[in-house]
Formats: C-alpha cells, structure tokens, sequence
C-alpha cells in the first residue's frame, strides 16, 4: 500500500509563500511619501522666487540658482568652491545640491535647455562604497545619474540652499 501525502499541508505552505511574496512586493514598489521627498515624475512648476536671479520650485524650500556657473567646473572642487563663495540675493549660504535634490529638477534643466550649456552636473554626494573622490552627477540630456571621478571637467554647477524664512 502507498503512503499518500496530505495535500493540504503542501497547498498552505504555497499560499503563505505567495501571501508573503506579495507583501514583499507591494512593499519595495510603493512611493516613498514619508520622507518628504518628491517622486521621480512629479510635475515641476515654478512657484516663486527666494531673490534675484533664484527661484523656488513647487516641492520644496529650496532656493535654487536661476542660472548655472558662468563656466563649466574645472573639477568637483571647483564647483564645490563656487557655490560656497557665492553671493546671490543676499545670502552666502549656497551649497551643491545632494542627488535626491538635483534628480527631480532634472526635466526642467531639460527642456530649459538654452539657459544651460552643459548636460552633466554635480553634486554634493560622495560614492559610498571605496571610491575616494568620486561624487554624483546628473546628466540631465540622458537622464541619467551616476558617480565620476573628482577631476573630470565641463560639468554644470547649479547651487541651492535651504529657503529658511527670516
């Protein structure tokens, strides 16, 4: 005589395992709200300006330069260097922006496209793993972003700071 198994048992580890493979998913792919940042295809609108020659975008308190760097940066220094040096609309306080900061504006950069030369700029993110001197960059004509070595040249500068209200 054959042993038959139960199939019951099989049949509920299958739907635990689908159950749970689910959850997974619903977790990794929904939109990050919480953290206050924008998703990756909100509409860009330009709201207000912070002082001469910035601007504001809908999603935020930043301020953020109207223009970019008069010249492409020499290197990730350079660019560095330029926006804490520089002095617009009354506040010293600019900085690169961090990727997540850069990244949703990228489309505007776009298809303004006649205000800005280059197609690649920097960031402030450092690479995390053991590439030393590596920092993050957008390429806003590609649409992509990844992390180059701190000596390349000819990216984009585009300073921002935090629109803190007086």
């Amino acid at each position: 005589m054959q042993d038959k198994k139960d199939p019951v048992f099989p049949n509920f580890l299958w739907i635990i395992l689908i159950t749970l493979t689910v959850v997974l998913l619903i977790f990794l792919f929904q939109e990050k709200t919480m953290t206050g940042k924008v998703s990756e295809d909100a509409e860009i609108k330009l709201i207000n300006d912070c002082g001469e020659e910035t601007i504001i975008y809908n999603f935020g308190n930043q301020c953020w330069q109207k223009s970019t760097k008069p010249e492409p940066a020499k290197n990730w220094s350079n660019a560095e260097e330029y926006c804490q040096n520089l002095a617009l609309a009354n506040y010293t306080d600019w900085r690169l922006p961090a990727l997540d900061e850069l990244w949703p504006i990228r489309n505007y950069i776009k298809t303004n496209s006649e205000l800005f030369k280059e197609s690649r700029f920097w960031t402030s993110a450092p690479h995390k793993l053991e590439y030393k001197n590596y920092h993050a960059y957008v390429d806003v004509r590609t649409n992509y972003k990844n992390y180059a070595p701190d000596f390349r040249d000819s990216y984009g500068v585009k300073c921002i700071r935090d629109n803190f209200i007086d």
